[in-house]
């Protein structure tokens, strides 16, 4: 039985942690949506060719060893500045990503559990092939801290990328499971909180655990 389990939340919320120890937890595969985007990202695959088109060659890097390659920090200027060309560019996110998650699901379909890591879960309607939704939530000063130290960008900068994302309220809505991953909460109690929402889950779905 294969239960498909997203993590949604703003960026810099932590949502790869939580994958991490749902992995460590029930031995789930993870699908991360940033890690395909990477592999997409590469020339000679057909989401690049369309990224290049859509944005021009000014998003590439024009010499030394990553030649061609996307510069992700001029592509990240430009799509957060034109709302236009974002919306563009998660539509096309979010088809390829979307057919990489297809065939990894049934490249693992004797896997129990399947995490779906994914920033735009709601966005790009990957919600609707899961079984559950838990929600990453951690306070804007937080978020803002996690992503400049990250992305090595202002704070300015990271506040606006947030702004571009889906609002914790509405999100809070939407998802099943709740985890608060704020700045100074000990990392045990998170690990406390997952394994609970797993254990709720295996009991709903009649799964063992894994000994």
């Amino acid at each position: 039985k294969m239960v498909i389990i997203g993590v949604a939340g703003n960026t810099g919320a932590g949502k790869s942690t939580i994958s991490t120890i749902i992995k460590n937890n029930s031995g789930a595969k993870v699908i991360d949506a940033d890690i395909i985007v990477k592999e997409l990202m590469t020339p000679g695959e057909k989401y690049y060719d369309e990224v290049v088109n859509l944005f021009g060659d000014e998003i590439l890097v024009k010499c030394g060893k990553k030649q061609g390659k996307v510069d992700s920090s001029k592509l990240a200027k430009r799509i957060y500045a034109d709302d236009e060309k974002r919306a563009k560019l998660n539509k096309l996110t979010f088809k390829y990503v979307g057919q990489k998650t297809k065939e990894i699901i049934l490249e693992n379909k004797d896997t129990n559990f399947i995490v779906l890591d994914f920033p735009l879960l709601y966005e790009g309607g990957f919600d609707k092939i899961c079984n559950y939704v838990i929600g990453v939530f951690a306070n804007d000063e937080t978020k803002i801290k996690r992503i400049s130290e990250r992305d090595k960008i202002s704070e300015k900068q990271a506040l606006a990328r947030l702004n571009t994302q889906i609002n914790e309220d509405e999100l809070k809505e939407k998802v099943d499971f709740v985890i608060e991953n704020h700045k100074g909460t000990a990392y045990y109690m998170i690990v406390k909180d997952v394994i609970k929402i797993m254990h709720k889950i295996k009991k709903e779905e009649n799964i063992e655990d894994k000994k």
